[in-house]
């Protein structure tokens, strides 16, 4: 092989090396792009997937909230009705204690009148 043919070889060789070297280039800035919009995707994915997760809490926690609410006025009901019924009974034995009060109060009278 002569210098000539030596010299043409050496510079196919580069030309191949320049082109091998801008598509791995190519091939890397594709594969960053490719990499960013599926980054881009999986963070949306999770996020909603977050969003679920987070409503999901929330609604169990309302509900929760919601029934502690209902068994706290469930519980007041009853104790304000157990409260009515001894204020009645106690109602009851007043006016009793006054009627009683009042009968003897009468019958001294009708004694003093005798």
């Amino acid at each position: 092989m002569e210098k000539e043919e030596i010299l043409q070889e050496i510079k196919k060789a580069e030309e191949k090396s320049k082109k091998i070297l801008a598509d791995a280039e190519e091939n890397h800035k594709k594969n960053l792009v490719e990499l960013g919009s599926e980054m881009e995707k999986l963070l949306e994915t999770k996020k909603q997937e977050l969003d679920l997760e987070i409503e999901n809490y929330l609604r169990i926690e309302s509900d929760r909230i919601t029934m502690e609410k209902q068994r706290a006025i469930s519980e007041g009901t009853i104790e304000i009705e157990k409260v009515r019924e001894k204020a009645i009974d106690k109602k009851e034995k007043a006016v009793d204690f006054i009627i009683e009060k009042f009968m003897v109060y009468i019958n001294a009278l009708e004694r003093k009148n005798d």
